[in-house]
């Protein structure tokens, strides 16, 4: 069995001349972006040379996924740079390639392809290229360590594919085998999840008599302490994010610039949509104030009371649409879950027996009751951005849910030019 660093050498892993200096420095930069302690006294590269250890701040940078956006531009610049030559172009046209995936999508497989590779050192074998059958084993080891379930696994899987492939070797993933693993491993997790009596249930929609009862409740609210503004800012997310079927991601990071209460309705134009940061225009929804009673004097209430604590903190107030004094300046889309759990835990708005509500629950609720009130199916899917011919937004849809007066008094006015 060759030495460990010689798993790692260029010439082990298809020769110098195919992957070019650059590019396995890139590798390697990738490889040891690591925490401090992980590292030996005297780290060294594929070539046995040592290497400086990671410092702290370069950690929190490769955390923020720095070192995989590294990693990529600059293994992708590598792919053209031998074939035309370094040049400005070359460097451009690999920053275009990193462009094409979002910063999450970036810092969210660094982590999950390095735990590949370093599974695949622990056992020395080969992880450039992974053989499909190393692949098997690692699913195999993700299931008997626990934590991570089927359905979750597909990040994994595409992370070790995009390394290879930006690197010019198949990926390994995609085999019938590995198919058939995923579907075992589900499997085995739900025989499991049986015999210990822990099934977990979807989550349930939004009825919008919760939404009605928080509507009234952030109306009646004159916050006069922290904790209350924090309770009002739960409410009114609930109520926008309702009849905005937004998602989580959409719904926190509104901008103030980009909300508007005109004369006669209600706008927001949505910066951060899933799928679409490509889209130079982005989408723009309105609500008639006459469509939805008492939204107007929602928004003034809410927008009042926090313009009045920013005035007070005297901060500068940002753009974002709900930040606090108090709050750090980002908010992850996770925030939503806080919010309404807070709305509904304070009115105590309970998910029927065996459900549970999260941060989707506003989205599933939203397109549940309009389609409940005959909203057509064609405007639901832009209300909720997804495309019509997506089977996706009949996941979101309970079609047994029977219609009521809370339903109507926030959806039915979608179905008055019908």
């Amino acid at each position: 069995m060759p030495r460990r660093r010689d798993l790692f050498t260029p010439s082990r892993l298809g020769g110098s001349e195919l992957l070019g200096p650059s590019k396995w420095d890139a590798v390697m930069f990738f490889i040891e972006a690591r925490p401090v302690s992980e590292l030996t006294d005297e780290a060294t590269d594929a070539d046995g040379k040592n290497t400086e250890r990671i410092s702290g701040g370069d950690y929190e940078e490769y955390k923020r996924g720095g070192a995989v956006q590294d990693f990529l531009t600059r293994s992708l610049c590598e792919r053209w740079r031998g074939e035309l030559g370094p040049s400005r172009l070359t460097e451009l046209a690999g920053t275009m390639q990193r462009k094409a995936l979002l910063d999450t999508t970036m810092s969210n497989y660094g982590p999950k392809a390095r735990r590949f590779i370093l599974f695949c050192e622990q056992h020395q074998w080969p992880w450039l290229p992974a053989s499909e059958a190393t692949v098997l084993l690692y699913i195999a080891s993700l299931l008997k360590d626990g934590g991570i379930k089927s359905v979750s696994l597909q990040p994994y899987l595409s992370a070790i594919n995009n390394y290879h492939e930006d690197l010019r070797f198949p990926g390994p993933t995609k085999g019938r085998s590995v198919t058939r693993a995923v579907k075992g491993m589900a499997t085995i997790q739900a025989e499991l999840a049986v015999q210990e009596e822990n099934i977990e249930t979807q989550r349930t929609w939004l009825p919008a008599a919760h939404v009605r009862r928080v509507h009234e409740a952030a109306l009646s609210l004159t916050p006069r302490s922290p904790e209350e503004l924090r309770l009002l800012r739960a409410f009114a997310y609930v109520v926008v994010a309702f009849v905005t079927f937004g998602r989580p991601d959409t719904g926190t990071s509104l901008s103030r610039q980009h909300v508007h209460g005109g004369d006669s309705e209600f706008s927001v134009v949505l910066l951060k949509e899933k799928g679409r940061r490509h889209h130079l225009v982005k989408r723009r929804l309105c609500i008639p104030w006459k469509g939805v009673a008492l939204l107007k004097e929602l928004i003034e209430h809410w927008e009042f009371h926090r313009d009045t604590a920013w005035n007070s903190s005297e901060k500068t107030q940002p753009d974002a649409y709900w930040l606090l004094p108090e709050d750090p300046k980002n908010f992850k889309a996770s925030v939503a879950n806080d919010w309404i759990g807070l709305a509904l835990s304070e009115l105590d708005c309970r998910p029927p027996e065996g459900g549970h509500f999260s941060a989707h629950s506003t989205r599933k609720g939203a397109t549940t009751c309009a389609r409940a009130v005959g909203v057509a199916m064609e405007k639901v899917c832009f209300f909720g951005g997804w495309s019509q011919f997506s089977s996706a937004v009949q996941h979101y849809i309970d079609p047994t849910a029977l219609r009521d007066t809370d339903m109507d008094y926030y959806f039915a006015w979608l179905t008055w030019s019908q």
